[in-house]
């Protein structure tokens, strides 16, 4: 080999090494000016629904309710910013496993088959799901919906609760609570079974309605990707700050009926939790 081709085979070898070297730089650069991998630096993208108050509703054009304001909450304890996108509960999971979005302002009924799909933060809530029916054809317990037809929101973990629960009971699936609430209204269906405090907003709004003693559903939580496990951490971390400082139970009372309790799993679970003013020990039992 000559001596020019040699030099120009050196040369070739110190840009190829250079090039590396500022290619790794780069993701250095990405990965510090970006920690938790979330979809867009700086931010934390929630995805929520936009009918389901008091937890997540439109308001003067604006995203609020009690799940809005506590991941805001949390995104502050992160030092990023919250940003949110309506979307309907049957993709939620699935565009949190594709990184669409970072997580979702929903509280999310942690089941083993939603854990093969994502990881979840630590307790959201104990949830509480009760059943609505008119006080003109009434259902007075959750059981007494065999053989009747009642509305869930389409992809709600409540549709195998109850069909566990309830096996002769008929499902029909509806895009989102206000069309559930208005084949009621209109007759389609005999019941409509949905959260507690989705419960008291629908009974407010509709004097003809009344609910059925509430069951206990299990568990619920912020889902999160299962490849993104720093950003599972600071979830983590922020919801344990929110509630240790007070500000989840500051939310939880301003956007919750009275007489809605902290349930006694969520204060078992966090330790020095505090409880909702005016609420006794056996009204959060």
């Amino acid at each position: 080999m000559t001596a020019p081709t040699r030099r120009r085979l050196g040369v070739a070898t110190l840009v190829l090494a250079a090039g590396l070297t500022l290619t790794a730089c780069g993701g250095s650069d990405n990965q510090a000016a970006n920690p938790l991998g979330t979809a867009t630096p700086g931010k934390v993208h929630f995805a929520f629904r936009s009918d389901d108050k008091p937890t997540s509703f439109i308001d003067g054009g604006k995203p609020t309710g009690f799940l809005i304001e506590l991941t805001q909450a949390m995104a502050q304890k992160m030092n990023l910013t919250a940003d949110y996108t309506a979307t309907d509960f049957a993709s939620m999971l699935p565009n949190i496993r594709n990184h669409k979005y970072d997580s979702a302002a929903f509280g999310t009924l942690v089941t083993p088959p939603r854990q093969e799909v994502t990881d979840f933060t630590t307790a959201v809530n104990y949830g509480q799901a009760q059943l609505i029916s008119r006080k003109s054809a009434p259902l007075a317990t959750v059981d007494a919906s065999g053989g009747k037809t009642i509305a869930i929101t389409r992809g709600s973990e409540l549709i195998p609760l109850v069909k566990k629960r309830v096996p002769t009971v008929t499902v029909k699936e509806f895009p989102n609570i206000a069309a559930s609430s208005n084949a009621l209204t209109a007759g389609q269906v005999d019941g409509l079974f949905t959260g507690v405090a989705t419960t008291n907003d629908l009974l407010e709004k509709h004097p003809d309605y009344q609910a059925s003693p509430a069951i206990t559903s299990g568990m619920t939580a912020f889902p999160v990707a299962k490849d993104k496990p720093e950003l599972k951490k600071a979830l983590d971390d922020a919801l344990k700050a929110v509630i240790a400082d007070g500000t989840y139970t500051k939310l939880f009372d301003k956007w919750n009926p009275k007489g809605v309790a902290i349930p006694s799993d969520m204060l078992k679970a966090y330790p020095g939790m505090q409880q909702r003013p005016g609420v006794t020990a056996a009204d959060g039992s």
